[in-house]
Order: structure tokens, then sequence, then C-alpha cells
């Protein structure tokens, strides 16, 4: 059965139908986006979580978009320290994306090789793309932040076909 949020007819008491969450997540899961995890340091120490939520913005200037949750650890770093890096993951990298969003922030590094690349965000070796960002905005929206950046470097590193993530799960293929 279809739902919809409308508007309070003029005079009325101006109560209208809202979305649950579970209806609004069912929905934007049947998008299918790539997976990403989004670095940067933490008082020097590397910090990152897994988005799927990234999208350009912008060519002249070079800017993307993320959204973090407000709860979500790597977001007042980021914003402390004015960068990030958006690390795009591959078909092959399912367990590194489910340890940047289930793991304990302090163990998500734990035996991951990535390099560190001076006045840039914590670069995952296993990335397929690399975008070192500087951040140009942030957007309180609902109960997520608006993160947009400014790439200033890109690092193309594989051919890999994308991670993928639709309707809660990391599908082989569509």
């Amino acid at each position: 059965m279809a739902r919809r949020l409308k508007a309070p007819a003029p005079g009325g008491d101006g109560a209208a139908v809202a979305l649950t969450p579970q209806e609004w997540r069912a929905a934007m899961g049947s998008f299918p986006s790539g997976v990403t995890i989004v670095t940067t340091w933490d008082a020097g120490a590397p910090i990152g979580t897994t988005a799927s939520s990234l999208c350009s913005v912008s060519l002249e200037p070079p800017l993307l978009l993320v959204c973090l949750g407000h709860a979500n650890p790597a977001l007042a770093p980021i914003e402390r320290s004015g960068l990030f890096g958006v690390n795009i993951l591959g078909a092959e990298c399912v367990d590194l994306a489910m340890r940047f969003a289930t793991n304990p922030e302090d163990d998500r590094f734990a035996a991951i090789p990535y390099r560190a690349v001076e006045g840039g965000a914590p670069e995952l070796d296993a990335a397929t793309v690399f975008i070192d960002c500087v951040l140009e905005q942030a957007h309180g929206a609902g109960d997520h932040k608006i993160v947009v950046g400014r790439g200033v470097r890109i690092s193309h590193k594989s051919p890999a076909p994308p991670l993928l993530y639709h309707k809660g799960s990391f599908p082989s293929r569509f």
C-alpha cells in the first residue's frame, strides 16, 4: 500500500501523515549505490567510516558531497581538520566495507595497508580510486550532515568493478 505525506488541508488541523523511517530506508535502499570509505585524521591517528552517499556536485570547481550521521565518529574530526579522503571501493572489498561500518573506531585501521600523503587524508591501498578533499561546507540535514569537499588530488589505482550496495546487501551483480 502506497503512503504519501499529504499537505494539510486549508483550514484543517495541520496534521499530515508522515512516512516512517522504515518506509524511507526501504525506498532509499532500492536505489543501488557505490560504496566508499571516508577517511581523515583525529589527533594524528587515522579514522574512517563506510559511506554510500557519494555524489558529484560540480565540475568547476571539482566538488563532491558525502552524508554522515551527526553521531558518526569521523564527522567532528573532518570538521576540525578541514580535510577528508574518499576511498572508492571495488567489488572485492566487501570485508573492508563491513569492517569500517561495524568495527570499533580504534580497530578499523589495524593491519589495513594505507598511506599518508603530507597534508592529505589516509589513502587505503585497496581503494580503486582515491579523492583527497578539503572541506568546503557542512550543512545540517535532519539526522545527518551534508559534507561538501573540493577535490585536490585524485589517485586512479585499479580498473576493478565497483562495490555496490542495494537493499541492505552487497550484490555480486545485477
